[in-house]
């Protein structure tokens, strides 16, 4: 009888390590979505005053290349620039970023008030 309590034990801890690993593993999962989440508004953020930047200097305020200021931008917060359009009195700007696995994109609109 004290043999297979002995086995018994023996498939518990197994179980147990089984567990142990699956919840680790949706740990580092559920870590790397929420780092997606955060990045992923520090990307809009970052995007929205890059086309900003853009539309004031392409109005004049401000010197510079339009989309070259943009890409500056995106870039002093470790960003890249997937597209700057000019468009009429305004700049697209369409930044991106790598969070793990995750591919994050981002799309902002700049330009002169309505007057």
């Amino acid at each position: 009888m004290r043999h297979r309590n002995r086995l018994e034990l023996g498939a518990v801890t197994a179980t147990f390590a089984m567990l142990l690993t699956a919840l680790m593993g949706l740990s580092i999962v559920l870590a790397a979505g929420a780092s997606a989440v955060i990045q992923e508004r520090r990307l809009q953020a970052a995007t929205d005053i890059a086309a900003l930047v853009a539309a004031d200097t392409h109005r004049g305020l401000v010197s510079g290349i339009v989309c070259e200021n943009a890409l500056q931008i995106l870039e002093s917060v470790g960003f890249g620039l997937q597209q700057c359009r000019i468009v009429r009195d305004g700049v697209e700007i369409r930044g991106h970023s790598m969070v793990s696995f995750f591919r994050l994109e981002s799309y902002a609109v700049a330009g002169a008030p309505n007057q």
